[in-house]
């Protein structure tokens, strides 16, 4: 205001004069009292004095209210999962994975922020039943150029399309069957990597990632060099306005702890089909997705026959989710694991449906149906079983935008 009113008396000042002498014939008297007039102002110090300007080196920082940059702060949210589980069977077993009852599903913090103009950092810590705490993401991403990047911390491996979903961004409440027998809770690993954005007509990403090979079900090699090498294709193509196809592929190879210098291969493909209309995005989307993956472990040598053993193993799951309102969705999923196997003594599917309110993209609550069949259930002693799965998923604070 100050500045203000400085400027304003100057112009009010100034003016005047400039206005007399272009009506007064007498100029050279009223130029000199203009002169005095200015010699006054500057005595006086009207115009204030310009701010230093700050040194190339620590550049100039926007400021907020408090008169401290948020500019470099990581952006903090908090996802929950609570969970209610009904099973007609295992009720009797305290070491099942699934149990009736109720439970903190998960609870997940993750930090995000761009460390300088190159780097970008994640960190997501996983709080699983809420009874203990691990790292379940430490990821630092440089982008030197538009189209390549690389990374390197502890991530989710690029195999598949279910595999790099954290657990609250899952379109279902469990993960399908073939994704938890072949690499457990998920194929997670330290590692490095590098992404190309291929410069081709359509979307093509190509991932390639050395990982430590730490997965107890797939790898876990007893040698301390023995790596695991991760391929990784992602493809995706607009076929209307409303409607895109994703198609994906992925291998890896790496050394399993069967015995010296026993391998894994394990391949994936997958194929997703989105349609989400302009005109009506907010409330209709229709989501077609199909996974297959298989891992081939060479699995020792039987000491009679001198004949190498493989434990062969796959499966698929297809799903299909639809938006039917605003708020709405209802989803239909299957699953089958068992092929490749040389028996089908482990063989099982799941048919699942699951209803869902979804009042905003930080909040849900699902409600899903599983019937699950073992093929041979009466030789194992397994039974077919009934479970239903109530959870509210929800998310707190500045969160990153899923994967597509």
């Amino acid at each position: 205001m100050k500045f203000a009113g400085y400027i304003l008396s100057i112009v009010s000042f100034l003016a005047l004069p400039v206005f007399a002498l272009a009506e007064d014939g007498n100029g050279a008297k009223r130029l000199e009292e203009l002169e005095k007039r200015i010699k006054i102002l500057e005595e006086k110090g009207a115009a204030p004095k310009a701010e230093p300007a700050p040194s190339p080196a620590v550049p100039a920082l926007p400021s907020s209210a408090t008169g401290i940059s948020r500019v470099f702060n990581p952006a903090f949210s908090v996802n929950g999962l609570f969970l209610g589980t009904y099973r007609s069977e295992k009720n009797k077993d305290q070491t099942a994975d699934v149990k009736t009852g109720l439970n903190v599903q998960e609870l997940e913090l993750q930090a995000t922020a761009y460390i300088d103009t190159y780097l970008r950092g994640d960190i997501v810590l996983s709080l699983p039943t809420a009874e203990s705490i691990e790292i379940e993401e430490a990821i630092v991403d440089f982008v030197p150029m538009r189209n390549l990047s690389a990374r390197a911390g502890k991530f989710l491996a690029a195999f598949g399309k279910h595999n790099q979903l954290h657990t609250h961004q899952f379109p279902f409440i469990d993960a399908p069957l073939v994704s938890s027998e072949l690499f457990g809770e998920s194929l997670n690993e330290k590692g490095v990597g590098l992404n190309w954005v291929a410069p081709s007509p359509w979307y093509s990403e190509v991932n390639f990632q050395l990982l430590e090979g730490e997965n107890a079900a797939a790898l876990n090699s007893r040698f301390n060099d023995d790596f695991g090498y991760l391929l990784h294709n992602k493809n995706l193509w607009d076929l209307n306005e409303d409607t895109t196809a994703e198609l994906g592929g992925s291998y890896l190879y790496g050394k399993n702890n069967a015995e010296t210098h026993n391998a894994t291969h394990a391949v994936g493909g997958n194929l997703t089909v989105k349609w989400k209309p302009v005109r009506r995005a907010i409330y209709n989307t229709l989501i077609w997705q199909t996974e297959y993956l298989a891992a081939f472990k060479e699995n020792g040598i039987d000491p009679v026959s001198d004949v190498k053993l493989y434990d062969d193993r796959g499966g698929v799951y297809t799903s299909l989710q639809y938006q039917f309102a605003r708020r709405w969705w209802i989803q239909g999923r299957y699953d089958y694991f068992g092929l490749h196997a040389a028996n089908d003594a482990n063989d099982k599917q799941r048919w699942s449906g699951l209803l869902a309110f979804v009042p905003s993209e930080f909040s849900a609550v699902r409600l899903q149906y599983n019937h699950l069949d073992y093929a041979n259930s009466g030789t194992l002693g397994l039974k077919n079983e009934h479970q239903v799965l109530l959870q509210l998923n929800f998310t707190m604070g500045s969160h990153p935008a899923h994967k597509y």
